[in-house]
């Protein structure tokens, strides 16, 4: 004879696999009224309805778990970067987390230390004493293990070029800088006292000087430069002392 849904469900506890709400009360009460709605859903009384209460209760059991599950991933996403570092004892459950920066901050200084804008890494500058005849210079021997006591180090920056065109350019004490006189006598005002304290120039006529200042040392002048793989440094040609900037990575980190 086939099982037909009697019409009222019995107790829940035991009635269901795995009994994880079986002792919650409101379950308890809950679950024969799911049973009924599902029932007449499905037709009941006009039909009969081939199942118990226990495939109900099942069911029910199961969505909850479902949704529960649903919405804990959904809380986990949204409060991973604000619980990451947290004790591994931290009881959240029923709590309302408070969002904070806490993780963003800790990746962002990663993002920061690349750029060299920032970041959890020190930077430390420091020179090495260049050897006529010799091009290959070994940083890692020459500076990392006689100032950082053998450390990682990453060379960023390599400082091998003149001073700023801009400061040749507005040289007091160079006889081709661009101070007030010079000015003045470009202007035709040579021996005159105009009743001004400063001359405004355009600022292409900046730009131009400064272009033409870049020009003749690339030009006219040795040009120095340099290859660097990996923390081995070869220069063309050999300068008399190079000043290198350097990236220390501290044992821990």
């Amino acid at each position: 004879m086939e099982a037909i849904w009697p019409g009222s469900g019995s107790a829940v506890s035991g009635n269901t696999p795995f009994a994880l709400y079986d002792n919650d009360a409101t379950f308890q009460s809950d679950s024969p009224k799911f049973a009924k709605w599902c029932a007449q859903r499905l037709g009941y009384p006009i039909m009969a309805i081939e199942l118990q209460d226990v495939q109900f209760y099942t069911c029910l059991e199961e969505s909850i778990t479902e949704y529960s599950a649903q919405v804990n991933q959904f809380n986990i996403r949204e409060n991973l970067l604000s619980l990451r570092g947290q004790a591994t004892g931290s009881n959240v459950t029923h709590k309302r987390v408070t969002p904070n920066f806490a993780d963003a901050i800790r990746v962002s200084e990663q993002y920061g230390t690349e750029a060299g804008v920032g970041g959890t890494v020190d930077f430390k500058s420091g020179s090495i004493d260049i050897v006529s005849g010799s091009q290959v210079y070994d940083l890692d021997t020459l500076y990392a293990d006689v100032y950082e006591s053998g450390s990682a180090i990453e060379v960023r920056k390599v400082y091998y070029e003149s001073s700023p065109a801009i400061q040749r350019y507005f040289d007091p004490y160079a006889g081709t800088g661009a101070g007030s006189y010079n000015m003045l006598e470009g202007f035709g005002f040579g021996g005159m006292s105009p009743a001004v304290q400063f001359m405004m120039m355009p600022i292409y006529a900046d730009l131009l000087r400064i272009q033409a200042i870049e020009f003749n040392d690339q030009i006219r002048k040795s040009a120095h430069t340099f290859e660097l793989r990996n923390n081995k440094l070869r220069i063309f040609p050999n300068p008399n002392k190079l000043y290198v900037m350097v990236r220390i990575y501290c044992k821990g980190r």
